[in-house]
């Protein structure tokens, strides 16, 4: 085929028409391909987050990544144990005194509650607590265990009741109604509860252990009042107000607890207050005979709070 007349003409040859056109139709599809690959890989990039930096990242990568979980923390190793005395009073008359051990070596709390008129060398803990305080009912205990306990603590009903509030109510069983109104120790307190599973504030933390003492006469169900809180109390949601907790003590108690000893404690409370621990409880009760504690349950309580 020529184009123009003239020198210089143009010839294409029919040949390379039919290749052209087969070359074009070639190209078109290819661009056809290209496009709807485009389109497709687009899409399902979109759908499914194929960015550069997930591209180039790693696909082990987030399974390196794995999240402590609080369970997998190992706890700190502890040791050690000590003895507690608390007194809970009312208008300067003793109510009941709780002997506490906390045992780390076996992770594990020891009570024996103690009634207001225990005898002690011939005196009552109660005339022995308004007569000469505090220090003295501590060093009474000490005397009647043949031990030495490291801390006391005496507190007044409304003050106790109010930090144990501050911790929270506790779960205990109830075996059958208590309705009982007394002014025993010249102190008067009311409880009325019903059978069943109760939740227990401060106040009837503080009844409870007394209505056991001085109406059912059994050390046993009072020790366990005290270790059941023990064991729903130090808990974790505890262990983040602890320093509250221990300002409220500190501030309204008669006590030789030191910042020190709250700071040094820190692991400890750490233990105990992990669902993981399961401390173990000890039911250490006094028996008594003429206001005194009998030599065979003293042997025992003995037992449980050497060192």
């Amino acid at each position: 085929m020529r184009i123009f007349k003239n020198r210089g003409d143009i010839f294409i040859s029919s040949v390379n028409k039919k290749k052209s056109l087969e070359q074009k139709i070639l190209l078109s599809s290819l661009v056809i391909i290209v496009v709807f690959t485009v389109i497709f890989v687009t899409v399902l990039a979109i759908k499914n987050d194929f960015s550069a930096k997930k591209f180039f990242q790693p696909e082990n990568l987030q399974a390196s990544q794995v999240v402590v979980e609080e369970n997998d923390v190992p706890l700190p190793q502890v040791e050690g144990k000590s003895n507690f005395v608390t007194m809970v009073n009312s208008d300067g008359n003793l109510l009941f005194v709780v002997l506490l051990q906390v045992d780390m070596d076996n992770v594990s709390y020891k009570a024996s509650v103690l009634q207001a008129d225990t005898v002690c060398d011939g005196k009552a803990l109660n005339d022995i607590y308004k007569k000469s305080g505090a220090v003295n009912v501590k060093k009474a205990v000490d005397t009647l265990l043949g031990t030495d306990f490291d801390y006391y603590i005496s507190m007044d009903n409304k003050s106790f009741s109010a930090l144990l509030d501050m911790m929270g109510d506790f779960n205990y069983p109830i075996l059958s109604d208590i309705k009982v109104k007394s002014k025993n120790y010249g102190v008067g307190y009311s409880l009325k509860l019903n059978a069943g599973e109760q939740k227990i504030n401060g106040q009837q933390y503080i009844n409870l252990i007394r209505y056991y003492l001085e109406e059912k006469d059994s050390t046993t169900s009072a020790n366990d009042v005290v270790l059941n809180s023990l064991l729903q109390l130090v808990n974790k949601d505890n262990l983040k107000i602890s320093e509250n907790i221990f300002r409220e003590l500190v501030t309204t108690a008669e006590t030789n607890i030191t910042v020190r000893d709250f700071s040094m404690a820190g692991d400890r409370l750490t233990v105990l207050a992990d669902e993981r621990t399961g401390a173990g409880l000890y039911n250490a009760a006094a028996e008594y005979k003429d206001e005194r504690v009998t030599k065979n349950s003293l042997q025992k309580i003995k037992g449980y709070f050497v060192k």
